[in-house]
Parts: structure tokens; sequence; C-alpha cells
């Protein structure tokens, strides 16, 4: 197996965010610059998780950012989606039309000749 290729997910498992196939855990159980990989990462984590513990998050922050994300004017994002619904139907509607009207049928071949 090639260590380069799944440097992503041995990151991954390091930090807990997937199981990893039987196949990678394996590989990563016997291969030394794997396991160096994973400890670097939990490593890493430890020291975020270390840094985010010592930072003051100043009063009211969060709450200040949950209220400007509420507040956001989400209706013409509705609306907008709504119209490309209704444009997309019509279209189809006019393309049924057209391809139903446009397909010449046996009596009029038949009364043609």
């Amino acid at each position: 197996m090639r260590c380069e290729r799944h440097q992503r997910q041995i990151r991954a498992m390091a930090r807990g965010e997937i199981i990893g196939s039987l196949k990678l855990r394996e590989h990563a159980r016997h291969c030394l610059r794997c396991q160096a990989e994973m400890s670097r990462e939990r490593r890493i984590q430890r020291e975020l998780q270390a840094l985010r513990d010592e930072l003051p998050i100043p009063g009211g922050l969060a709450t200040r950012i949950l209220e400007s994300v509420e507040s956001l004017d989400r209706g013409s994002i509705i609306v907008r989606k709504q119209r490309s619904k209704i444009a997309g139907l019509c279209a189809l509607g006019v393309a049924l039309a057209v391809g139903l009207t446009s397909r010449p049928g046996r009596r009029r071949v038949s009364q043609a000749s």
C-alpha cells in the first residue's frame, strides 16, 4: 500500500473522523511511517485544543454571531429557488408540447397518400 495516497485518510483516522477500511487499519497498525503520521496528527489536535482552551472568547461573541446568522435574509434565496423550479417546469411543458405537436400522426401520412 502506498502511504502517500492514503495520508488524508490516515490523518482523519487519527482525528477520529473516520474508522477507515480494514485494509487501511491493518496497514497503519504495521507501518511505522503511518503510525508516525497518526501520532503527529494527534499531537497537533491536542495542541489546537489547548490553544482553544487558553484563548478567551469575548463575552457575548457567540450570541452576536448566532444572532447575525439568524438575521440573514433567506427569503430572497427561497424565492429564487422557487422561480427556477417554475421556470424549469415551464420549459419542460413547452418541450413536451412542441414534441407532441410536431410528431406526425399516422392519419396525416395515410391521408396525404
